[in-house]
């Protein structure tokens, strides 16, 4: 028997009761231990590797129960750390055209591109996660676009869409173009910090 002095009982307890599966894995391999098996015999019996049984015993000895629970791991560390983030910020607060971007909207591929510019290569998805975890919400908020309309330009757009229509000549098109000469609005996608008001420019 190997040396687990008192220890069968508390051992054989852990295999029925305790809730962590793993724990009972390895009471039941410190168990089977403890009544003379061999360590490489026993690892071969439960399909783990010998150094992973030794490990377990010499925690069990120190520490009981809590010794063959798994350690409390930190988790991942993050990809993107607080420079990126603080990149991310400043970019997200001005638009991508100031960056050499032909578009007037930061996509989550731009934004990709332009961390990997400044020497972060991550996925799309590590982006558009981190954004999430930074409170950045993708948005399409309606825009009242009347004050930028040319009076002179929406005037001769539609003499010409009536002279057009006279002739027969928008053949299925006229609605279209009569809802793009009346438009008063568009969709214009935006990032939004959750919970404020207004979008990051």
């Amino acid at each position: 028997m190997l040396d687990l002095p008192g220890h069968p009982a508390e051992l054989r307890r852990l295999t029925r009761t305790d809730p962590d599966p793993r724990v009972r894995h390895r009471a039941d391999a410190l168990l089977v231990l403890a009544h003379g098996r061999r360590v490489e015999e026993t690892a071969r019996v439960l399909g783990c590797c010998p150094k992973r049984i030794r490990v377990w015993r010499r925690r069990f000895l120190a520490e009981g129960r809590t010794g063959l629970a798994d350690r409390p791991r930190s988790g991942r560390p993050p990809q993107l750390d607080a420079r990126a983030r603080a990149e991310l910020e400043t970019a997200l607060a001005a638009s991508p055209l100031a960056y050499a971007y032909p578009v007037t909207t930061w996509t989550v591929a731009d934004l990709a591109d332009l961390l990997k510019q400044r020497g972060w290569t991550v996925s799309r998805v590590t982006v558009s996660r981190t954004l999430a975890a930074m409170g950045y919400r993708y948005r399409r908020p309606r825009h009242d676009l009347t004050h930028r309309q040319d009076a002179e330009a929406v005037a001769s757009a539609k003499h010409v869409l009536a002279e057009l229509q006279k002739r027969g000549r928008l053949s299925g098109l006229d609605f279209g173009l009569s809802t793009w000469v009346s438009a008063t609005c568009t969709l214009t996608p935006t990032w939004q910090r959750s919970g404020s008001g207004g979008a990051s420019r």
